[in-house]
């Protein structure tokens, strides 16, 4: 535990250095390892603030407070440090237990195929997601062993390094039934 205590225009009394290391323990405590915490108390026409400045690992917690009395100002600092360390531990705990996207069961196809020349309508919600694909292999190949490839298969796109140019090189088939070719 490491707790820095500053005055400006204070002076940093026994009393508040006590009052600072207890509430760091319990932070401390909370956090489940040691924390550094700096306290900057100033008084300004007649009201003091405490500043609390507090680190663990790599998170950092930052919360001021003005109040007429200056143990006040830095209890009520330290319990707004306490309120974003257990929001910030639920995160990652929340974050930890949430289930991976690839264990999720796969979604299923629309059931209504738009007319030929419309669009589907566009989804909204929840119910909108991207979902990965394995990541495909780019191969040399000339356009037309790319045509001949999708023509193949059921896909509607390739993705292919040309051989001529070496540049990346995609395929789509169009609704004409011809293909479209883009080089980037």
């Amino acid at each position: 535990m490491a707790v820095e205590c500053t005055g400006r225009n204070v002076e940093v009394t026994p009393s508040l250095l006590n009052l600072a290391r207890e509430r760091a323990e319990r932070l401390e405590r909370h956090l489940g390892g040691p924390a550094k915490v700096r306290i900057v108390l100033s008084h300004e026409k007649r009201r003091f603030g405490a500043e609390i400045i507090a680190t663990h690992r790599r998170r950092r917690w930052n919360a001021h407070e003005y109040t007429a009395d200056p143990r006040a100002a830095v209890a009520l600092a330290f319990e707004k440090i306490d309120a974003q360390a257990k929001k910030d531990a639920e995160k990652m705990r929340n974050r930890k237990n949430r289930a991976s996207p690839r264990l999720q069961p796969a979604a299923e196809p629309a059931p209504d195929v738009p007319a030929r020349g419309r669009k589907p309508a566009p989804q909204t919600g929840p119910d909108r997601r991207i979902v990965r694909v394995s990541r495909p292999a780019v191969k040399p190949m000339s356009a037309e062993e790319a045509a001949l490839r999708i023509e193949s298969s059921d896909q509607e796109l390739l993705v292919f390094r040309d051989s001529g140019t070496e540049k990346l090189s995609v395929l789509y088939k169009r609704r004409d039934g011809n293909f479209g070719l883009i080089e980037c």
